[in-house]
This record gives C-alpha cells, structure tokens and sequence, in this order.
C-alpha cells in the first residue's frame, strides 16, 4: 500500500491518461478511514477516447478501480446515481481530491456535483415509502414465525437492510449500500446503526429475535407504523 495515495493515484493518470482535463481521488483512500484493504477509486474525464468505461486494475502493487467519463457520460451517471438515491459517484466528485484540473475543470466538477447532492434525492412518491414499510412489516412477520435456523439469519440481515432504506426513503435522504449505509443512517440517527446490528448479533449467536423485532418496530413507528392491511399498489399493464 502507498504511504501517499494522492501522489500516486496522480502519477498513475498522468501515465495513463495524459489527455486528461479532471481527475478525483475519492472513496477512503485520501481520508483517515483508508486500510491496507483500501483501493483508489479514480475518477478521470476525457474529452473523447477511450472514454466511457469503468475498469480495475492493479497499478505497483495497489488495486485501482477506474471511472473514465466525457462530460456528457459523467453527467449522465449523475442522473442515474440520483434516479436510484445512492450517490458513490457523486460523492466521488464532490468530496474527492483533485488530482487534476485543480485550477479550473476540476473545481467547476466538484461544485456542480456537490449542488445535485446538496439538492437532495427527488421526493418519493407516496406508494414508495408504502411499499418499502410493507415489504418490511412482511419481512418483520417472517422473522417472528420463522423457525430454520438458516432462513432466520439471512430475514435477520435482510431486515436491517431493509429498516435502513425505510428510514432513509421515509426521510428524502440518500441512500447507499455496503459500509456507506450505516454512514448514511447515521446522519439520521446516530445510535440506530449500532442498535441494529446488536439486535442482528443477538438473533445469530442467540436465537433472541425480540431485540430486532423491537428495532425494527422502533423504525416503522417512525414512518407511519407497520402496513399490512389495506395496502393497495396499483399495477402497470404495457399492452394497454
């Protein structure tokens, strides 16, 4: 693992991308989170060629995840970071280090991508949110009458997932996936990422589902409260 990320992560696009007018370092590599574990998430913009593609490769030893970009491509996974409320591209851009176009592209990059997180996600539409608190009281139903040892494990997981998005859904906020959920969640709440995943160890080491239960209730009440009867979705029929 480099002792300096940033120089290296600069090194490498100015060999490999000479053409470059804006390149980030973001993700945990340039912050006080990186691990010998950590890659360099890499973003670079072109003009043209080879642009679009994303690709990871190892480069002296460090892995390296590229995302290569136009303007216009980059935008346009923008949108589809804000269409699907999860935003590792943007936030890439926004919050990441500025290996190149320091100067002048790279900061009009950073400003445009930090106004579209700043503005928020697009505000869910009411069947959303009473999807997601359906799809959790059901999975909530399970859990309490599952009796494998192997299917309560994965409800038990399954569940904390699902809490998660229900908070932040319910809430207009960003989502996220893998270690940035809890990061997300606890913006809004602090202690219930903590609280989830003690309750999630109670049910695997313990068989104790009560805690998760509670938790997840906890999450719900929050919402509007558990949704099962009287839940209607309207469906879609292409050939009409």
């Amino acid at each position: 693992m480099s002792d300096d990320p940033v120089a290296l992560a600069g090194r490498l696009v100015r060999e490999r991308f000479p053409q470059a007018h804006a390149a980030f370092l973001g993700g945990s590599a340039p912050t006080a989170r990186r691990t010998p574990w950590s890659d360099l998430d890499i973003v670079v913009v072109l003009d043209g060629d080879p642009a679009s593609f994303r690709e990871t490769l190892r480069h002296d030893g460090q892995l390296v995840e590229w995302f290569v970009y136009t303007p216009s491509s980059l935008r346009y996974y923008w949108r589809q970071n804000v269409s699907n409320r999860r935003t590792p591209l943007l936030r890439m851009v926004a919050e990441g280090v500025p290996l190149i176009g320091a100067d002048g592209p790279a900061i009009t990059y950073r400003a445009e991508a930090a106004a579209i997180l700043d503005a928020g996600p697009p505000v869910p539409a009411p069947d959303q949110v009473a999807f997601q608190r359906y799809l959790t009281t059901d999975l909530l139903d399970d859990l309490r009458g599952c009796s494998d040892p192997v299917e309560i494990a994965f409800l038990a997981t399954t569940l904390v997932l699902a809490a998660s998005d229900l908070l932040l859904l319910a809430g207009n906020r960003w989502s996220a996936r893998g270690k940035w959920l809890p990061r997300r969640v606890a913006e809004v709440d602090p202690d219930l990422p903590g609280r989830l995943v003690a309750a999630q160890r109670a049910v695997l080491a313990d068989g104790d589902r009560e805690p998760l239960v509670a938790a997840v209730l906890a999450v719900l009440d929050r919402v509007g409260g558990p949704l099962q009867e009287g839940f209607r979705l309207a469906g879609e029929d292409p050939g009409r």
